[in-house]
């Protein structure tokens, strides 16, 4: 191996910032071993932002788990670069709102921080940033009950944000909202993160958002799920949703991923 070859693995090591290889999860249901994913093998760049994309009951929702430490996988290795021990490393955006039902929307943003012991006066600066970005001026002392879906989703990304962590891992966020909402909310979310870059994990059932959202998009195979392919978003950014879906190559690469998820639905 020659010296420049050497030096660019080195570089590209250091970029790595979750390493994934040969991770498998099963469990056991009535003493039969059921495998919710096989094999998987997938390094993710810092500042990349993922998009996994499979059938449903393939493993996704397991494997972001695994990534977050809520699972530990039955075999394989999973490798994630904490670069700065001060910082969560990781935040965990779900289907549905975790949100505390008890707190005034911005209590919700500002827990994390309140644990942590943040000073009042930052957790408040930090607090309205994100309160202002995800347009939630007229809701901060709103509670739960009196939210939308919509506005409750806007609440958790706040949350996970205002907290700073190294990665995100977001598991179909906006699934059960309506389209215009749907729409809304990932332009904000992109817009958050062009801002500060985080490594982002997102799993979706939706072509279109994986398209527009994503750096890289990880297809699995049904179940007992399976690396696909791997396919590269070289669309330009900043995106904008009307204006992608014009563009050539969201089109081909979209008929591309359809061809190989239709084959996996009818497995």
């Amino acid at each position: 191996m020659n010296e420049q070859v050497k030096a660019r693995e080195i570089e590209d090591a250091k970029k790595a910032k979750i390493r994934v290889s040969g991770l498998t999860k099963q469990f056991t249901v009535h003493k039969q071993k059921i495998t919710a994913f096989k094999n998987i093998n997938i390094e993710i760049g810092e500042g990349e932002f993922w998009c996994i994309v499979g059938p449903s009951g393939c493993g996704k929702t397991t494997l972001l788990r695994v990534l977050a430490g809520l699972e530990q996988p039955s075999s394989g290795t999973i490798e994630i670069i904490h670069k700065d021990m001060n910082k969560p490393l990781n935040s965990m955006v779900f289907q549905e709102h975790a949100i505390f039902p008890w707190m005034s929307v911005k209590e919700n943003i500002a827990y994390g921080l309140k644990m942590r012991k943040y000073p009042k006066k930052i957790i408040d600066r930090m607090v309205k940033e994100y309160i202002e970005k995800m347009d939630l001026t007229k809701f901060t002392n709103a509670f739960p009950h009196q939210l939308s879906g919509g506005m409750k989703q806007r609440v958790s990304i706040a949350r996970a944000f205002v907290n700073d962590p190294e990665i995100l891992l977001m598991d179909e966020p906006f699934a059960s909202l309506d389209e215009q909402n749907r729409l809304i909310l990932q332009q904000e979310l992109l817009s958050i993160w062009e801002s500060n870059r985080k490594t982002v994990v997102f799993i979706t059932h939706s072509i279109d958002e994986a398209i527009f959202l994503s750096d890289h998009i990880m297809i699995m195979t049904a179940h007992p799920g399976k690396v696909k392919s791997v396919y590269n978003v070289d669309l330009p950014r900043p995106r904008n949703m009307a204006k992608i879906r014009t563009i050539p190559e969201f089109n081909i690469l979209f008929t591309k991923m359809w061809a190989e998820l239709k084959e996996e639905v009818k497995q």
